[in-house]
């Protein structure tokens, strides 16, 4: 686990490298300019398949997509990058779901690797999207003027159907899935938990806000003031939750992967472990005060060094 936050630090939320000029205004609503995929996992072909109960993965291998079915209605979490949209509809007609059956899209935070298909998805659903109230006018902007990252990592606007705050309790006639703030990461990024069951077996699932600062500027962001003591509570709420399964915008966050091999080979409840939000809200907050504590000395340095 700690060896994956680490890694996950070191390449940040997208390859930097891949992107020279900072694009314009009038470039922003391009095709290029939306193409943040770059990773190729990103966009990568992947087998539906049921996480448990009545909870399914749709995305593409390398983001965290998720289904959740019932009678009533169907929810989404995420949307991926904006030329993950097809890819998730496919996975969804192939689990024998019409798009018009989902009706919630709800979103983990406002960046290009998870809402960027948000809109397309919407239009071609009619669902309703619902984010935390803090994103929801950087949803808006499709990414411009972000905190962190500026007008570098744009995607198609997105028009917010429902705000929600921590603790909110959304009900979908059988669904009941609950908000919980867990900003830094952005400022509305969002925890999501609800209860899945097989039998008479019910269990806690979480899909984990991301909780990684991948090239943020932690101290003088006057445009993100809070973001240390935001951290600091998101790292504190997340060890805290009832979680039973662990999921993630990022599938490697929670060694995602790897436990499902281990199911393919046999261990039937390798993904049930009511550890790994803690560890994982650990290991972030390690991560995190050892980043915090180079950003500092860094800044300590160049004031000596001033003449």
């Amino acid at each position: 686990m700690r060896a994956l936050i680490a890694t996950i630090l070191a390449f940040g939320l997208i390859a930097q490298s891949a992107y020279a000029q900072t694009p314009t205004a009038g470039q922003a609503h391009t095709e290029k300019d939306h193409s943040c995929a770059n990773d190729p996992t990103w966009t990568a072909a992947q087998t539906p398949f049921r996480i448990y109960g009545n909870t399914w993965f749709v995305g593409p291998r390398g983001l965290g997509v998720f289904l959740i079915t019932a009678p009533t209605g169907d929810v989404l979490i995420d949307g991926g990058v904006p030329q993950d949209a097809k890819l998730i509809e496919g996975n969804i007609r192939t689990l024998g779901i019409k798009l018009r059956d989902i009706k919630w899209i709800l979103n983990s935070h406002a960046h290009c690797d998870h809402a960027g298909g948000i809109a397309q998805l919407a239009r071609d659903t009619g669902a309703q999207v619902i984010a935390g109230a803090a994103d929801t006018a950087l949803l808006a902007r499709g990414g411009h003027d972000d905190p962190e990252y500026g007008d570098r990592f744009l995607f198609p606007p997105v028009h917010v159907t429902r705000k929600v705050t921590d603790g909110e309790r959304l009900r979908l006639g059988d669904l009941l899935l609950t908000a919980h703030s867990t900003p830094g990461h952005t400022k509305g990024n969002t925890t999501w938990t609800w209860s899945s069951c097989e039998g008479k077996r019910c269990l806690h699932l979480v899909d984990v806000g991301s909780l990684s600062a991948p090239d943020f500027k932690l101290i003088g962001n006057a445009k993100y003031p809070d973001a240390v003591k935001d951290f600091r509570y998101s790292f504190a709420m997340v060890a805290a939750l009832p979680c039973d399964i662990a999921l993630a915008p990022h599938p490697e966050m929670v060694d995602f992967w790897k436990r499902v091999a281990k199911r393919k080979q046999g261990d039937a409840n390798v993904l049930i472990d009511s550890t790994l939000c803690r560890a994982y809200a650990s290991d972030s907050r390690n991560s995190f005060e050892a980043q915090l504590a180079k950003e500092r000395a860094d800044a300590n340095a160049a004031k000596r060094e001033r003449p």
